[in-house]
């Protein structure tokens, strides 16, 4: 067990000195350091949240609330900053789905093996 925790180790070092997981952080700190992309982010957020949970618990959404948030959504597809973090986030999720693909084949490679007579 402990060799497997010590891999698991070495591929999240591996993975955090990776290009795209080096991107998707230099985007996050880069809306971080720019208080109105931080600001309109949290906004479209919060308005996005609040209208999927009206949703869920079967309350309607007023038609006022559905232009709040889509005013918020054009003002972030126009934030440069905001759409690197989304291109990043994008990139990143792909690499951690190649990761998680490439363990999930070589687990069933051995178990088809040890299931073979």
């Amino acid at each position: 067990m402990d060799e497997i925790i010590t891999d698991a180790e070495s591929l999240g070092k591996k993975i955090a000195a990776h290009p795209k997981m080096r991107a998707y952080f230099d985007a996050v700190q880069a809306i971080k350091a720019d208080s109105d992309a931080e600001s309109l982010l949290k906004s479209y957020q919060d308005k996005s949240r609040e209208i999927d949970t009206k949703a869920a618990q079967g309350k309607p959404v007023e038609v006022d609330e559905k232009r709040a948030l889509a005013e918020l959504q054009g003002k972030v597809a126009s934030n440069e900053k905001i759409k690197a973090l989304v291109r990043c986030e994008a990139d990143y999720m792909d690499l951690m789905r190649r990761i998680n693909d490439a363990i999930d084949r070589a687990t069933a490679e051995v178990n088809q093996k040890a299931a073979t007579p």
